[in-house]
């Protein structure tokens, strides 16, 4: 009969940690399979992996040998429980998985974890209980110190925010400081987003720049391997709406399941919440670097990318100037530009016609015919008058913040009196104090007069169909979803096969400017001009 085959477990949450360091546990094992008389069949090695956050079967290394190579071994042996679990489902899991398996689990430095015995499974659940409640424990003073480090502004690992790299201070505590390798590309963008260019767009430019992002700098930093990531539209948005390029501190927490573990999603990455604003005790932002923009320009920035949700920017590869403004007449779904084929010029056609179910029955539109309409009303009704141009206007409005502290309270009041908070405790006191701390700050923004921030228009000399004749299809294309213009068209084939257009107008309410009298005369005039098929030319038949 051939010797059981013995699988080494190591598993370390910092490669750091020279007390069970990986060749300390590999030691310790072996010596237990030639006591034993194993056979070795591999080493199962994960390093800088958390027990904690992770299962057996998640972890790179041994979860490979429990689901795809589980019959190449009969013992599984590791240094010490918490090597291999930090959690009690994690191992009633494992034991479960070891019985259907026929898998024995054989602790090198434990003697009392003997699965062999009538009660070990129980003794082991007890030890994983231990393991656990160690855990948390050490997971407390983590987050304690990590509060606190965040208070003072230090700099406690991780990929840096956008604009940031760490350096040593003079007492020799990690900071944050501006690379203005970075900062010159985010004050680049940040002009060019503010101008109205399509993020999609200042991704793929970036990318074919090789500007590097925010992980490849800090390895390029670090003395690492670059791998070269591209710049996406949904990453660069976040980068450019969050509160780190006011040099602020942002934290994002793991949701958990049920049983206490930080959730993942399908392919086993990390699932995290919203960013989370850092602040003091009096509820005001923790600030631990220098501010790469303004609070003003940070603003504008977000009220810009917010009016952006509902409009669908396009990119430098836009092919229509009616795209996503031309939707179907039937549906109401959106057009896409048909390329013309032999004896056919491009037209414009109800993306239904692309779904499995089939097309809801609306012919095209020629695209030359649309762009032209369009352009045509446009011209008449706004050409002859004075373009007005967006500024920005600061404002001075405190509401968010106000909203926050006043929540804030609320939540400290409730708890006066209660448990560990009753008067003449030092919690009580504690709480005091963060009370007296937020009801100043309370005060004090309550005494601002509050003035909302946002966009202004101003005359710039220069009539509208000058500017409009000096754009292309992509700038125009953007001001049209800025100002909320819709179109719609019905059409139907004629007995000789031609498709024929029956309806075609603007739809819905624009957005200009709501003092339309100083900006483009009359708006409801305007809007009546637009929306009236008979100032429309008849569509040629195809």
């Amino acid at each position: 009969m051939s010797p059981p085959r013995a699988l080494i477990v190591v598993r370390l949450s910092r490669v750091t940690d020279a007390t069970t360091s990986p060749e300390r546990q590999v030691a310790k094992c072996r010596e237990l399979i030639e006591q034993r008389g194993y056979v070795e069949v591999g080493i199962a090695e994960d390093l800088d992996v958390s027990a904690g956050k992770t299962t057996p079967f998640d972890r790179p290394q041994l979860g490979k040998w429990l689901t795809t190579r589980r019959g190449e071994f009969d013992v599984i042996v590791f240094f010490r429980v918490d090597r291999i679990v930090r959690r009690l489902f994690d191992l009633a899991d494992l034991i479960r998985w070891s019985r259907e398996h026929g898998v024995t689990l054989v602790s090198a430095t434990e003697a009392h974890f003997d699965l062999s015995s009538d009660f070990g499974d129980i003794i082991a659940l007890l030890i994983a209980k231990v393991a656990e409640l160690e855990l948390a424990a050490i997971s407390e003073r983590n987050a304690s110190a990590f509060r606190h480090n965040f208070a003072k502004g230090k700099y406690r690992g991780g990929i840096p925010p956008w604009g940031y790299i760490p350096e040593h201070d003079d007492n020799g505590d990690w900071r944050l400081v501006q690379d203005p390798e970075q900062v010159e590309v985010i004050l680049e963008v940040v002009e060019r987003v503010l101008a109205g260019e399509p993020l999609r767009a200042l991704a793929h430019e970036l990318t074919k720049r090789e500007v590097l992002t925010p992980k490849d700098r800090f390895a390029q930093v670090r003395g690492r391997e670059v791998v070269g990531y591209e710049w996406h539209p949904g990453p660069l948005k976040r980068a450019l709406t969050s509160h780190t390029l006011l040099g602020r501190v942002v934290t994002r927490e793991q949701p958990l399941d049920a049983q206490g573990r930080p959730q993942r999603d399908a392919k086993g990455r990390k699932v995290f919440g919203d960013d989370v604003l850092v602040t003091a005790d009096d509820g005001s932002p923790i600030v631990r670097a220098e501010p790469i923009v303004s609070r003003d320009v940070f603003d504008r920035l977000g009220v810009e990318l917010a009016g952006r949700e509902n409009r669908k920017e396009p990119t430098k590869r836009t092919s229509g100037l009616l795209l996503r403004i031309i939707y179907c007449g039937e549906c109401g779904r959106p057009a896409y530009r048909l390329k013309g084929g032999v004896g056919r010029k491009p037209r414009y056609r109800c993306s239904s016609a692309q779904k499995v179910n089939g097309s809801c029955g609306n012919k095209t539109i020629p695209l030359e015919y649309a762009d032209a309409e369009v352009e045509r009303q446009i011209l008449k009704n706004m050409g002859p008058l004075e373009r007005r141009r967006r500024v920005w206007f600061a404002g001075n409005d405190h509401t968010d913040e106000l909203a926050e502290v006043n929540s804030a309270l609320e939540d400290l009041t409730d708890q006066l009196g209660v448990g560990v908070f009753k008067r003449g405790t030092p919690q009580r006191a504690k709480l005091d104090q963060r009370i007296a701390a937020l009801s100043a700050r309370q005060a004090e923004l309550s005494s601002v007069p509050s003035q909302p921030a946002g966009w202004r228009y101003e005359p710039t000399g220069e009539l509208f169909s000058d500017w409009w004749n000096d754009q292309d299809d992509e700038a125009k294309n953007i001001w049209l979803r800025q100002s909320g213009f819709r179109y719609e068209w019905s059409s139907h084939s004629d007995e000789r096969g031609r498709v024929v257009v029956d309806r075609f107008e603007q739809v819905g309410d624009l957005e200009m400017d709501l003092d339309g009298d100083q900006v483009f005369g009359p708006l409801v005039d305007i809007m009546a001009a637009l929306s009236d098929p008979s100032n429309f030319e008849d569509a040629p038949a195809e």
